[in-house]
């Protein structure tokens, strides 16, 4: 690179709009109890019925994956004593199912889980599962802006645009979703314990990333 060359270096920005796919119904407990034992309880006897209302939905048992398990102490300040006091055991668990873009089938999972473990809330995400090709053309959006950019930059300093001398794209993972819904397992069914469907259109999921471009000006 000849160190007199002008150059100018550019941000581009990629951005697209895409349909969601997919249903993620995530789970979550969070329950506090007087020992160990008890918490281990909930949790054993919780999962067992998960699984359970799963094959009822003729769906794979291993389709409900866990995320995060733990049961750790809880203790709290006592200002008379001076002192941390056991107040119990807290467990924690977090689990995820994905499902075809279905409100029917989600409200009935959504129904039979929160039948099975009424502890649990839900929070129901959209996403794009195979989001190889979206993040090309997100990629392929940020070079043409880039591009675009650094045309009318030159331009207008009088210079033409010469070749490429560097680009900076260092984006490890791009998650293709949208927001997050909650909603109370136990309010999905109605007074005759049918399970009622969430009418819903998920909104198309926007996406975008950025790269970095300098070019030579002739």
């Amino acid at each position: 690179m000849d160190q007199n060359q002008k150059t100018i270096r550019v941000m581009g920005i990629g951005n697209v709009k895409v349909a969601p796919d997919t249903t993620k119904l995530s789970f979550s407990v969070d329950s506090l109890h007087k020992d160990y034992e008890t918490a281990y309880a909930e949790a054993a006897v919780g999962n067992k019925e998960l699984r359970k209302a799963l094959e009822m939905l003729q769906l794979p048992k291993d389709s409900l994956k866990t995320s995060n398990f733990s049961i750790t102490k809880e203790t709290e300040w006592k200002r008379k004593e001076e002192k941390w006091v056991l107040v119990g055991f807290k467990l924690r668990q977090t689990l995820a199912i994905e499902l075809p873009l279905d409100s029917v089938i989600t409200s009935k999972v959504m129904s039979a889980l929160g039948a099975a473990w009424p502890e649990l809330e839900v929070k129901i995400s959209f996403v794009k599962k195979d989001s190889h090709d979206v993040k090309l053309q997100i990629l392929e959006s940020a070079v043409r802006d880039a591009r675009e950019k650094a045309e009318v930059i030159a331009c207008t300093l009088g210079h033409k645009l010469g070749g490429i001398v560097n680009v900076d794209y260092s984006k490890c993972r791009l998650d293709i979703h949208v927001r997050e819904e909650e909603y109370d397992c136990c309010e999905i069914a109605d007074a005759a314990g049918v399970p009622e469907s969430i009418d819903y259109t998920p909104e198309d999921i926007e996406a975008g990333d950025t790269v970095e471009t300098v070019w030579y000006l002739e």
